[in-house]
């Protein structure tokens, strides 16, 4: 029987491990030095640390996968503040290493919220207000309570150096600083992606542990029985042509219009992996060496085809009902801008018409247009008709 470590070494890359396990001393021996020097006033700060690389090291995955860029943000952060010791513009330095603090709550807060909600970040929040100030609350009362134990514990032991009043608040500002501007970054869609390596990782792996891979497939199977219509569309497949078992740009196409058509309409679901009947074929994973360049063969698609504008419209994951069949969602929301479909040099326009994806030429366009907004109109007309 394999042990925690032998696995977590099988799971993870060996530069992964390598960089886990170097963060662990690194981290540990500055901590072994300044408490033999008498200066352990970031123990609660050290202590946390060591103890989410440890456990990474021996469980990851067993338990919960902490993301990599996750665990490099704690680091940084320590140095920070152990490099503000050591400088001479310590104030300055503090003041970044606070700020640092207040990121790594603020997105330990969100990834709280999600799973409180019982929602990936995939998903769409219909209330943002509430997302951030529930971040922002998570964040303030995980410091507050850290600030307290070295209070606390400082009593106990002289090495750990007291924290002042004056000195909390100073922290708790810039600690909330920090938070505010992740809150901000992540409530607009065209700047989330920015942590997508640490939030979207996060339940990328442990959707499965957080319950949230069931919840997933519930609503899938609850859509596919409402049948496809003008905001749902089903797939069999990606990219391979199932009568002939090779790749086939058609099929590609067909996706992609689906999606255009979505965002030029009122939005919609895709779901790739779905025959017309409704029945559970699973998609063309086969063809891809495994799902992460499936992932990203789409996004790439999206990028070349639609434009990577469009992007924080777009959002999918992969489901797994089993070990031979997945499906991917895509979720589509109604853009404002007109959204074009490249093939080659044309750009193809459609809208949802039923359950089908239409392309509007000629008339139908013009009839189109004229339903639209004054700036939206304007736009399609530059596509349609360009400057002589």
């Amino acid at each position: 029987m394999e042990s925690s470590q032998e696995t977590a070494r099988r799971r993870m890359t060996k530069g992964t491990l390598t960089f886990y396990i170097l963060s662990f001393i690194a981290t540990l021996a500055v901590a072994v030095i300044g408490y033999s020097n008498g200066d352990a006033g970031d123990l609660i700060l050290i202590v946390p640390v060591l103890i989410i690389i440890a456990f990474t090291i021996f469980k990851d995955r067993d338990f919960v996968h902490i993301p990599p860029s996750y665990i490099f943000m704690l680091v940084l952060t320590f140095y920070l503040t152990t490099a503000g010791k050591l400088v001479q513009e310590e104030g300055s330095v503090r003041i970044l290493a606070s700020a640092f603090t207040g990121v790594n709550l603020a997105l330990l807060g969100i990834i709280v919220v999600h799973i409180l909600m019982k929602r990936g970040p995939s998903e769409n929040d219909d209330n943002h207000m509430l997302t951030v100030m529930t971040t922002l609350a998570v964040a303030v009362a995980t410091f507050t309570i850290m600030s307290m134990l070295q209070h606390y514990l400082s009593i106990v032991d002289h090495h750990i150096t007291d924290i002042t009043i004056v000195g909390f608040m100073d922290s708790l500002c810039f600690m909330l600083l920090g938070a505010i501007i992740v809150c901000i970054l992540y409530s607009n869609r065209y700047t989330r992606r920015v942590f997508s390596h640490v939030i979207d990782r996060f339940f990328e792996h442990n959707s499965d542990r957080l319950g949230l891979e069931e919840k997933s497939k519930s609503e899938i199977l609850k859509l596919i029985d409402e049948g496809e219509s003008d905001h749902l569309e089903f797939k069999s497949t990606l990219r391979t042509n199932l009568q002939t078992g090779e790749n086939d740009k058609r099929m590609e196409k067909a996706v992609l219009k689906t999606i255009v058509a979505f965002l030029n309409s009122n939005g919609g679901d895709l779901m790739v992996g779905v025959s017309d009947d409704g029945s559970i074929c699973g998609i063309d994973i086969h063809s891809f060496e495994n799902k992460d360049k499936l992932n990203l063969h789409f996004t790439n698609m999206l990028s070349s085809s639609i434009g990577n504008e469009y992007l924080p419209y777009i959002s999918f994951n992969l489901v797994d009902f089993d070990e031979e069949r997945s499906v991917m969602r895509v979720r589509c929301e109604r853009c404002r801008k007109p959204v074009f479909l490249k093939e080659g040099k044309n750009e193809l326009f459609y809208v949802r018409s039923g359950p089908s994806s239409v392309e509007l030429t000629g008339v139908n366009l013009i009839n189109y247009v004229r339903n639209r907004s004054k700036k939206s109109r304007k736009m399609v007309l530059e596509k349609v008709l360009p400057d002589e």
